[in-house]
């Protein structure tokens, strides 16, 4: 269809059309209500969805309802173990949407399932509403749907999963959907499927020549509530501009063969939680393939350091970066921009110096095991990959969930990140717990010996998945449209303008019983070190919308707390912390809405007490 729709319309053909086809005022045909905000076909990969519980979920060609594959349900100890997976991206309270979804079970014997809805309620508390109940024949593909399905009103945090109401058989899931109405309206999204390309073109052309009746408000190419020949014009004038300035991957990725077991591929495969737009990867391998130089970057903590692996050579960042250069071009430069103990916080204050002043084309971001749950950790953390997509020189983002021993991680809340921004999200924890519950590897196979870092093997297999990652996106069915930053958030990103300011940027500086100075020579020109000669405090004026610090913690009594006064208000920032480790952590001193002066002061609360000024960061 797309292919008849390339060769057979023209900027010529359209324009000739004019005199035989009508122009449309937007009415009641035009609508916002049927856009396919979720398809879910499991072709690749588990499309988002994990375990609910303890069970397992595994991408599968064993059963299929549409296309090759499904996501294979099983070890299932509880009624509401199934599959889940975040809905706050693309669904909200009050909303009406379209919901289906096909489900398989072979147990023998009839099985009712549900497909369901997990929410705050309005008070937060955690809430289940019923989207769809059937009976499930044996070894028959059952739709689980609700045309008219209303989220409830002042419900947050939605996510939609599957289950059985009691029965423990395992189960298959295929072609997921979720239609309603978009949170905004795509330019040149014609058939409501939230992307533009020709298949819209083939839309508005149906529309105008009569052989359809419906269409997206995203065909008003111009704005002007008609559509019209005209808004035909637009959209392929788009697709030619676009496709002058693009760039084009080589190699037949569609028919590589993984030269590995059954059972490592299934581990690949699990680790690729979500695949994301990959119109930036692709573009990055592009520019390595035609001999550009390309600079690749990695901001984690101490896995992403190295530390845990016998040499550098051999961690992950280091081993997949050598991959890149193998397989896409050999001018490449690597900046891993790991520190041992650090967090989201920490590295969304240190990401302008350490990786984006190198223009990095590509970056990891791996912090799921030293992040917490809190507000300074969510907002840090999205802040730090908004901050990331925002530049100009548009690189490619790549999250990465790790985890500890016991399956401790961060990647739960990190996901609704990557779904919001439509990333990719290399999930090690998933790779590692599966493999193990299915048998395939052993913690052993993977750790260093430690409950927390990987050892040499598994760093090799984090490296082996983002390789992985690369060749799935460079599969023609992954091929996306153009990316665009949302607007929307998740938890917060007003820390995506944090800025770290030296000594010389900020006005009537005094230091008081402050030294400029600390004892990290990166932070010299930003730092300040309490002196104990007496308690006056560092004072300066900045503009900007709030202010954090950067600052040496530990879990020691020697460490202190400063009390920061910022327009004669007061808020504490306590460097004697647990889960540190003598290293860097942040937090967030003040904040208001608009810009405007900043009036600080920086005051010991004991002046007997530690403390260590690696920065002052203003929010823009």
């Amino acid at each position: 269809m797309s292919n008849k729709i390339r060769n057979g319309i023209s900027l010529v053909s359209a324009l000739a059309m004019t005199t035989t086809i009508a122009s449309f005022v937007i009415s009641n045909n035009i609508s916002t209500s049927a856009a396919n905000l979720l398809t879910a076909e499991f072709e690749t990969t588990n499309d988002s969805f994990s375990a609910r519980g303890g069970n397992s979920v595994a991408w599968t060609s064993d059963k299929a309802y549409s296309d090759n594959c499904s996501l294979f349900v099983s070890n299932r100890d509880y009624t509401w173990n199934g599959a889940i997976r975040d809905a706050s991206s693309f669904m909200k309270a009050g909303e009406k949407y379209n919901i289906s979804a096909y489900v398989y079970q072979e147990s023998g014997e009839p099985v009712e399932m549900k497909f369901s809805l997990q929410y705050k309620d309005a008070t937060g508390e955690t809430a289940y509403d019923q989207i769809a109940l059937e009976t499930a024949s044996d070894s028959e593909w059952t739709a689980l749907s609700n045309e008219s399905y209303i989220v409830p009103d002042g419900a947050t945090d939605l996510a939609i999963y599957i289950e059985t109401t009691e029965s423990l058989t395992d189960f298959y899931i295929d072609l997921v959907n979720v239609k309603g109405t978009p949170s905004a309206i795509k330019k040149g999204d014609a058939n409501g499927d939230l992307k533009v390309n020709y298949d819209d073109l083939f839309a508005l052309s149906d529309y105008l020549l009569a052989k359809s009746d419906e269409l997206e408000m995203g065909a008003d190419m111009n704005g002007d509530n008609i559509i019209d020949v005209f808004d035909m014009i637009m959209l392929r004038k788009h697709f030619d501009e676009s496709q002058g300035g693009s760039s084009t991957v080589s190699g037949d990725w569609d028919n590589y063969k993984e030269d590995v077991s059954p059972q490592m591929l299934q581990i690949y495969k699990d680790s690729l939680y979500r695949v994301g737009n990959t119109q930036r990867i692709r573009e990055k391998i592009a520019k390595a393939q035609s001999g550009e130089k390309v600079n690749i970057a990695y901001l984690g903590g101490s896995i992403t350091a190295g530390g845990s692996s016998s040499t550098h050579d051999n961690c992950y960042a280091n081993l997949s970066c050598n991959y890149f250069r193998d397989t896409f071009g050999s001018n490449v430069n690597y900046i891993n921009a790991g520190m041992a103990g650090t967090s989201s916080v920490v590295g969304n204050l240190r990401v302008d110096n350490d990786v984006l002043s190198k223009d990095a084309d590509i970056i990891f971001i791996e912090f799921a095991v030293n992040d917490q749950d809190g507000e300074r950790f969510k907002k840090s953390y999205e802040s730090l990959v908004k901050k990331c997509l925002s530049q100009e020189n548009t690189p490619a983002v790549v999250l990465i969930t790790l985890c500890t021993q016991s399956g401790g991680s961060c990647q739960d809340w990190m996901t609704q990140v990557a779904e919001n921004y439509d990333l990719p999200l290399i999930s090690g924890r998933d790779a590692v717990m599966n493999g193990i519950k299915a048998g395939s590897m052993s913690w052993e196979d993977y750790g260093s010996g430690d409950t927390i870092h990987p050892g040499d093997g598994g760093h090799k297999l984090i490296a082996d998945c983002i390789g992985y990652y690369y060749r799935q996106a460079l599969r023609s069915e992954n091929t996306s449209d153009e990316y665009s930053v949302p607007f929307t958030s998740v938890f917060g990103s007003e820390y995506s303008t944090a800025r770290i300011v030296t000594a010389d940027e900020m006005k009537n500086l005094s230091k008081g019983s402050w030294d400029l100075g600390t004892n990290n020579p990166a932070y010299s020109a930003s730092g300040f070190t309490f002196s104990k000669n007496g308690n006056n405090p560092l004072s300066f004026t900045v503009e900007g919308k709030g202010i954090m610090l950067l600052f040496q913690s530990n879990s020691n009594d020697s460490m202190g707390k400063v009390n920061v006064t910022v327009n004669g208000k007061t808020n504490s920032v306590n460097s004697n912390l647990l889960y540190t480790w003598g290293g860097l952590d942040g937090d967030i001193a003040y904040y208001q809405n608009e810009s405007g002066i900043l009036d600080v002061s920086i005051a010991m609360d004991d002046p007997s007490k530690t403390f260590v000024l690696y920065g002052i960061a203003v929010i823009s």
